[in-house]
């Protein structure tokens, strides 16, 4: 098992194969996601499973939507400029945690800060990324983005690059990804 590794951290449940992950080449790699189970899946160029987790996706009203999309920018650090809390500009203060549900002016003597989204990867121009959330698990709780647990994203955006295909499917992939695996992991909790 020394090549693969469970990563269990606050319930939050993904493993890496570390041997497929060193061998794969960036510029090959693909990203599978589940509506339905929730999970990601990092693939190699051959289509093997070098990455699982389990992940968060879009509440009714705001799905996260199914389709063949691609890596269109990658910033490692990233804040949201539509989601976001008002701060004191001296104390840092919160005034306002939900800006996007505040109506009229800016509060006197506030800065608009938005939402950290580490290890960002543009899947869409009007808005939808992959990135590093905070999320219960098997839980959708984003406004349509793909949240990863801070620990697995930046494996998954250290091995895409600009144009990586990432398909986005409604139905269940388990089944399918298991086939896809080496070395053993049916065996670890996931």
């Amino acid at each position: 098992m020394a090549s693969c590794q469970l990563i269990n951290q606050q319930g939050a449940s993904w493993q890496v194969n570390k041997r497929l992950y060193k061998q794969a080449k960036t510029s090959e790699t693909s990203v599978r996601i589940s509506l339905h189970d929730q999970k990601a899946w990092l693939l190699d160029g051959e289509g093997w499973v070098i990455l699982k987790t389990n992940i968060s996706t879009g509440v009714t009203g705001h799905e996260t939507p199914v389709g063949e999309l691609k890596v269109l920018e990658k910033l490692e650090e990233k804040r949201s400029n539509r989601y976001g809390k008002y701060v004191d500009k001296k104390t840092g203060k919160v005034v306002v945690a939900k800006s996007w549900l505040h109506k009229g002016a800016l509060p006197e003597g506030t800065v608009y800060e938005g939402i950290a989204m580490p290890y960002w990867m543009r899947l869409t121009w009007w808005g939808l990324g992959m990135h590093v959330g905070e999320f219960p698990k098997h839980t959708r709780c984003s406004f349509g983005c793909i949240r990863v647990f801070r620990a697995a994203q930046p494996w998954i955006y250290r091995k895409t690059q600009e144009g990586t295909p990432v398909t986005v499917e409604g139905k269940s992939l388990v089944v399918e990804m298991v086939e896809k695996e080496r070395f053993g992991w049916r065996n670890l909790k996931f």
